[in-house]
């Protein structure tokens, strides 16, 4: 009895085999795959920049296992349903688990390159993948959005960002803040923010 591989069975001109056991060798290979996947995940979640790699694809996976197994479960590979239909619908799930851009590292950081890179030209800023990672898993996406609204929150974090290493030595050392950027009316609002609530700006940039 053949075998069969991820890449193989994640091909579109893959053609699910009839036979239950073929089924459930498909989904072993599959589950297994997918297990892998979630540890990583799950590793890459104590590093900032990828804090939130528990959440999108892992998430849905998450979801989809406790609707299975139970809530006491955290992985794909149990087993098999005893029901071709049921099995070859979670076959399904895992599937599309693994298929989703947010499953792997690379994926995290092409979804965040991307989105960098649509609000660079939008807003003529130059926030990395990175920072923009940490910009929407910190306090900084709430406490900045809340008080300038979205649009200008993000030319503000920007600008944070770019001179963090210089605020945050002049807010430990009290002294005047000051930032410069080419729009005065934002260079403005920026100054009288970060001078107005230095420990809030100090959080941010330490959160993020």
């Amino acid at each position: 009895m053949k075998g069969y591989s991820t890449k193989q069975i994640i091909d579109p001109w893959f053609k699910m085999p009839d036979d239950y056991d073929e089924l459930v060798k498909v989904y072993r290979t599959l589950a297994k795959s997918a297990d892998q996947r979630l540890v990583r995940l799950e590793s890459y979640q104590h590093d900032k920049n990828f804090a939130p790699a528990t959440k999108w694809a892992y998430a849905r996976a998450m979801h989809d296992i406790e609707s299975w197994s139970g809530s006491e479960a955290s992985r794909f590979n149990a087993a098999p349903p005893a029901s071709k239909v049921d099995l070859l619908s979670k076959i399904q799930d895992i599937k599309h688990f693994i298929e989703s851009p947010t499953s792997t590292k690379k994926g995290i950081i092409d979804v965040y390159q991307r989105r960098a890179n649509t609000i660079n030209k939008k807003y003529g800023t130059k926030l990395t993948w990175k920072d923009l990672a940490q910009y929407f898993d910190s306090a900084a996406n709430d406490k900045l959005d809340k008080q300038f609204g979205s649009k200008t929150a993000i030319k503000v974090y920007s600008a944070l960002k770019k001179n963090q290493s210089e605020i945050l030595k002049d807010i430990e050392e009290k002294k005047d803040l000051h930032v410069k950027v080419s729009d005065e009316v934002l260079q403005d609002t920026i100054n009288d923010y970060i001078n107005k609530h230095p420990k809030e700006v100090q959080q941010i940039l330490k959160s993020s």
